[in-house]
């Protein structure tokens, strides 16, 4: 790397009113280091070298843009390397915020959606729960809601394991023949 005399030195060597006789990678590399100074400056953690090339891009439309009636080309480029760095920095930060809401919108309507599914289970328990008897309840709640074997669902309510299976039978041959499961299955 140039330290920063010898980098000065370079730079006076080319007159300035004859900067676009000068090759432009010439100019790149005496001025790559003000662009670094300015990503370094801005405190951008530049992991992909894309503040460098916003940087080249602007060292570049200086190059083609220069008046020598407007000052120095040092003030010129350097001013235009960090506004160009400063509207890249803005562009990533909108889409990041853009996609943040995006994210946010999403995730709030799955929110919403799980809990008008929610309330839509809620009702059709409720619903079967009328329809049925409290023992064919219990055999609804204990094996279709929570998935308990029947051998389960007769040690937790004291009973047999072919009264759980009784009830089971109930529970389908009404519901099949129910007028409310009937418009579910439509649905």
């Amino acid at each position: 790397m140039i330290s920063c005399s010898a980098h000065k030195n370079l730079r006076e060597k080319i007159p300035m009113s004859d900067i676009r006789n000068i090759d432009f990678h010439t100019i790149l590399e005496q001025y790559k280091n003000m662009i670094h100074y300015h990503i370094h400056r801005l405190g951008i953690r530049d992991t992909h070298d894309e503040f460098l090339q916003e940087g080249v891009m602007a060292l570049f439309f200086a190059y083609n843009g220069y008046d020598e009636s407007k000052g120095t080309f040092d003030s010129y480029a350097s001013h235009m390397i960090r506004h160009r760095l400063i509207d890249y920095l803005r562009k990533i930060i909108r889409e990041q915020e853009k996609t943040d809401l995006i994210i946010n919108e999403a995730h709030t309507k799955e929110v919403i959606q799980q809990e008008i599914d929610l309330i839509e289970k809620q009702e059709f328990w409720k619903r079967v729960k009328h329809t049925l008897t409290d023992k064919q309840w219990k055999w609804v709640y204990w094996y279709i809601i929570h998935g308990y074997a029947v051998k389960e669902i007769a040690a937790i309510e004291s009973t047999t394991e072919d009264a759980v299976k009784n009830w089971g039978k109930e529970v389908k041959r009404k519901l099949r023949d129910s007028a409310f499961i009937q418009e579910c299955r439509k649905k």
